[in-house]
């Protein structure tokens, strides 16, 4: 399986995905009482959603694999990524204890969902 994933497009995607998180954000924190979201947060947010999406590429670089095997290998080296930005942000800001699990908690289903949808697209193909 192949993306074609321009870097015009990749860019677009990334400013969607970006705001949509964002906003979704911002409306739990307010109605959670909070009415703050610090820059790095928000720039934080913006690497990770770079990460994300910027690794669909690897999906090109394995085109016989079955999508199973394409999808387990992406998700590995994008949590990977991910967590290493989590790593790294930690030298210059102090991390909440529960950093690693909420990006884990945040990415994950999010991630399963785009899956399920790879699947069943490719599923509906053959």
């Amino acid at each position: 399986m192949r993306i074609n994933l321009s870097a015009r497009n990749a860019l677009i995607l990334i400013c969607v995905v970006y705001t949509v998180l964002t906003v979704t954000s911002s409306i739990y924190g307010l109605a959670m009482g909070r009415t703050t979201d610090t820059h790095v947060h928000l720039l934080l947010r913006f690497l990770i959603t770079s990460v994300g999406i910027g690794s669909i590429l690897i999906l090109n670089l394995f085109p016989r694999w079955n999508l199973a095997g394409i999808i387990a290998l992406h998700y590995i080296v994008t949590m990977v990524l991910i967590l290493l930005v989590v790593r790294a942000s930690g030298f210059f800001i102090d991390l909440h204890p529960d950093a690693y699990r909420d990006i884990f908690l945040n990415f994950t289903p999010l991630y399963v969902l785009v899956a399920i949808g790879f699947l069943v697209r490719e599923k509906r193909r053959r």
